[in-house]
């Protein structure tokens, strides 16, 4: 009879589900969130970050939120929110949260935070570093400006004055000055990376100063840049990235770079579900960078864009990573 009591208590705790210690299938789901800073219409940088959460969606087949237009300084309510609501991995599409990242991991060890940035390691026991390397991704550009330009006068136009694209400015100039010694690099800040306005206006300076090939750092910005190449009486030659614009201008698009961030993302979340709650990602030629759409230049030019990217992929070329100063190659 004792036994029998027994057999039946444990049955009971059994169904009740209090006989095993929780395992993976009883613990909380996993939930992932991004936070962008802008609309994820903009066939641009957000997408790429819309992208990643209906990737991390499909593929982990976890729940996974957006929010958009999320500027820094509401950014840590928006993030405060998702972790109160259950998200255990909250992403900053943007190394502009990054003081955010460093000031909210302390305070939520349980959750995992991700990260953009422009530099390598990590950055807490709980955050998970994505590091695009910019300067590796656009070095091969000068290559294809040096070998296509008429003048040897060539232009870069970004919006904010961030460490990746100073990085991003020598790279240009060391590989433009290898493949054409004689061509003369210039570059300016329009203080935005979305005005397509003031992006206009100073492509339009540079090509009223013999520039002909242009080099875009700006993201919706580039599309005054193309405006401005369209409205030239010269053929001006323009590139893009995040995504594919060439039909945007067929005429005069060179190249573009694309960012892919799902491939570095699924690296760090396939990890962070088998519990490593800290990790670095590295974003290069290969991982994440691709290069797509040379066209409207010499083919050699294009040839020798196509060889040196994948020499990058490689991990054959060491590319200078100046993030503090620019210093063109002389």
């Amino acid at each position: 009879m004792k036994i029998a009591r027994l057999v039946l208590v444990a049955g009971l705790c059994l169904a009740a589900g209090l006989a095993a210690p929780p395992d993976a299938a009883s613990a909380a789901p996993q939930k992932f969130a991004m936070i962008v800073p802008g609309p994820i219409e903009d066939s641009d940088f957000n997408f790429r970050g819309y992208q990643v959460a209906q990737d991390v969606k499909e593929h982990f087949k976890i729940g996974s939120s957006i929010s958009e237009r999320i500027s820094p300084a509401d950014a840590e309510r928006v993030a405060r929110e998702y972790v109160a609501s259950g998200h255990t991995i909250v992403a900053f599409h943007g190394g502009q949260y990054f003081t955010l990242v460093k000031k909210l991991s302390p305070q939520f060890p349980a959750t995992t935070f991700i990260i953009e940035s422009s530099g390598p390691g990590t950055f807490g026991p709980n955050v998970w570093n994505i590091h695009r390397k910019f300067n590796e991704g656009f070095y091969s550009f000068g290559a294809l400006a040096g070998l296509s330009t008429k003048t040897n006068n060539i232009g870069v136009i970004a919006g904010i004055q961030l460490p990746d694209w100073r990085a991003s400015i020598n790279a240009i100039s060391d590989s433009l000055k290898q493949v054409n010694p004689k061509a003369k690099l210039v570059y300016s800040f329009t203080g935005d990376q979305n005005d397509p306005i003031k992006a206009r206006q100073t492509a339009e300076a540079m090509i009223n100063n013999k520039v002909d090939f242009i080099i875009n750092l700006v993201n919706l910005g580039v599309y005054g840049v193309i405006e401005a190449a369209k409205a030239s009486k010269q053929k001006i030659l323009v590139t893009t990235f995040y995504t594919d614009k060439t039909e945007k201008a067929p005429d005069h698009l060179a190249g573009t770079l694309l960012l892919d961030f799902r491939p570095p993302y699924r690296k760090a979340v396939e990890a962070i579900l088998k519990g490593q709650k800290t990790g670095y990602v590295s974003m290069q030629p290969g991982n994440g960078f691709e290069l797509a759409s040379v066209r409207n230049v010499p083919p050699a030019a294009a040839a020798k864009t196509k060889e040196l990217f994948d020499k990058l992929v490689k991990g054959e070329i060491k590319v200078r990573n100046d993030l503090t100063k620019i210093t063109l190659a002389q």
